[in-house]
């Protein structure tokens, strides 16, 4: 329990006393008068006036001897005894503990005037019939009434708290350039109504009656308790999952939701302190279906990939690289047709592309965004995977290393292009990349096949090349030096081979028959060419 503050030991506080003995003299006749009229309706006891009475005083008055005999009893008690007034809630769910009040008889300065009783008993004060006396204690029970109202006041100062009624609700703070949500709650705080005046009436009270152990109680206002179930639905903005339109294939994005994570806000309202505010943030809520799953929904198999590596040429590798994230993503309904050089355009330097070799005229030339054949060629290689239906294609002039052989796919600008078609009921989607000194192509989709196919080639004829030699007049090149790589002529036809979910062959389809020119090599032969001389004269 806690104390007041005048349970220390001492004096305490130097209050002058102001309870002069007060003497209230009533009229004899008046008290014969009152005794003959409760006499006269049965008998009725009279008790203490004006104010409560020790206990022992028996109703109908005492003797002389009696009435200093108690008194003497009481001043034994008020004088020699503390004061313990105990304040208690009056809501039994209050965690409030009881308020202990102690004055000691020195603080309060409580005395029992004996001498002054007995003088008045002697002079007939309070005789009302046949030597029984009835007295009023205030009379002759001083109290330093000061020091008394002081405890009271210092007490209501002291434990009087206001009442804070419990509060839940959403506010916002601004971090960054983003916007957070956040929950605020304050399980309030209990309030306590304490008067001062009814402890000093009451401390008055006890001392007249002679009661050292007084109870009274405060009154409490509980605030509500906080229901986290109630708090987290109100708080909750649901989330939206993400939708799939089977007709067109377009995915909507989903919406996530906030909400109030329930454990942290249990925590939050174990440790709460009364009156004070505290801050949770919102948490996202991930819906049950995303964009995420439903792009790996559509495109989470992998139909076909193509790994072919590039030379160590870093404007060509540039262009490579430009090239693939243009492609990068793209994705074809069903049915959708494929052109290359719409989805990457053209090759300009404007866009970043650079001189590298490529074959124009069956020349081997520097040409703004050479080497992009080979992305061509690794999407073509893919979709034979694939079984895809090409619609346009055409073979290289001469034989590339990058894939196999027949498997290649030439473009340039406005004149050759490479097309194929979404034949499946799904949607396909291209991913396109360079890395480790490969060209990575991936078809990503949903497999509608219930077969695959192997690709092979066959070389129909091959035509080699010859070495030829042409006269060099100048410092360019040494005699027997290479001028034109060499190229052997081919005619290559490429097959697929169709096996069932069982590994059993079904069939065996050619795809295309491809042609690639010859190119001989050309060596120089270097020639001496002897100067001009002129003829000398005489002027």
């Amino acid at each position: 329990m806690k104390k007041g503050k005048f349970e220390a030991k001492g004096r305490g506080p130097q209050l002058v006393a102001q309870t002069a003995r007060k003497r209230r003299r009533l009229p004899r006749w008046l008290l014969v008068a009152v005794l003959t009229l409760l006499l006269a309706f049965g008998g009725l006891q009279i008790y203490w006036l004006l104010t409560p009475a020790p206990a022992d005083a028996a109703s109908g008055g005492l003797t002389k001897e009696e009435t200093v005999a108690q008194f003497q009893s009481l001043a034994e008690l008020l004088e020699k005894q503390d004061m313990n007034l105990v304040l208690y809630p009056d809501d039994s769910s209050s965690h409030d503990v009881p308020i202990v009040l102690t004055l000691t008889p020195a603080q309060s300065r409580v005395r029992v005037d004996l001498t002054g009783l007995e003088k008045d008993l002697e002079d007939g004060v309070g005789k009302v019939a046949r030597g029984r006396y009835v007295v009023n204690p205030e009379d002759y029970i001083s109290l330093d009434r000061l020091a008394l109202r002081e405890l009271a006041e210092q007490t209501e100062q002291e434990w009087a708290r206001p009442y804070l009624p419990s509060f839940s609700g959403l506010s916002s703070h601004l971090e960054g350039d983003r916007t957070y949500e956040e929950l605020t709650v304050n399980v309030g705080m209990a309030g306590r109504e304490i008067s001062a005046d009814e402890i000093y009436e009451t401390l008055i009270r006890s001392y007249y009656a002679g009661e050292l152990s007084p109870t009274m109680t405060y009154q409490t206002y509980m605030p509500e308790a906080l229901d986290v179930q109630a708090i987290c639905a109100r708080y909750r903005t649901e989330p939206v999952d993400a939708e799939l339109d089977l007709k067109t294939f377009e995915i909507t994005p989903e919406v996530s939701g906030l909400g109030v994570d329930k454990a942290e806000l249990e925590r939050t309202l174990d440790y709460a302190l009364p009156g004070k505010g505290y801050t949770i943030p919102l948490r996202p809520i991930t819906p049950d279906v995303t964009a995420a799953k439903l792009e790996t929904y559509l495109y989470g198999h992998i139909l076909a990939e193509a790994h072919t590596p590039h030379s160590r040429i870093n404007d060509r590798t540039n262009n490579l690289i430009l090239a693939c994230a243009e492609i990068d993503g793209t994705i074809l309904m069903p049915g959708d047709v494929f052109s290359f050089n719409e989805v990457v355009g053209e090759r300009t330097k404007a866009r970043g592309y650079k001189e590298a070799t490529a074959y124009v005229g069956g020349a081997s030339v520097p040409e703004i965004g050479g080497g992009v054949c080979q992305v061509a060629s690794s999407i073509y290689y893919a979709t034979l995977q694939a079984d895809l239906p090409t619609v346009e294609r055409h073979s290289h002039t001469y034989l590339v290393t990058y894939v196999p052989q027949g498997m290649d796919a030439a473009i340039y600008w406005k004149q050759l292009d490479f097309k194929f078609e979404n034949s499946s009921p799904y949607p396909i989607k291209i991913e396109a990349s360079v890395a480790d000194g490969e060209v990575h192509i991936y078809l990503r989709g949903r497999e509608w096949k219930d077969y695959h196919v192997d690709l092979s080639f066959e070389i129909l004829d091959e035509t080699p090349w010859e070495t030829v030699e042409q006269y060099v007049y100048d410092d360019s090149y040494a005699t027997g030096e290479t001028i034109v790589a060499p190229y052997t002529g081919y005619r290559i036809a490429t097959y697929k081979k169709i096996y069932d979910a069982n590994g059993d062959l079904l069939d065996t389809e050619q795809i295309a028959v491809s042609r690639y020119a010859k190119r001989d090599k050309v060596v120089a032969v270097r020639r001496y060419v002897q100067p001009p001389t002129y003829p000398s004269g005489n002027d």
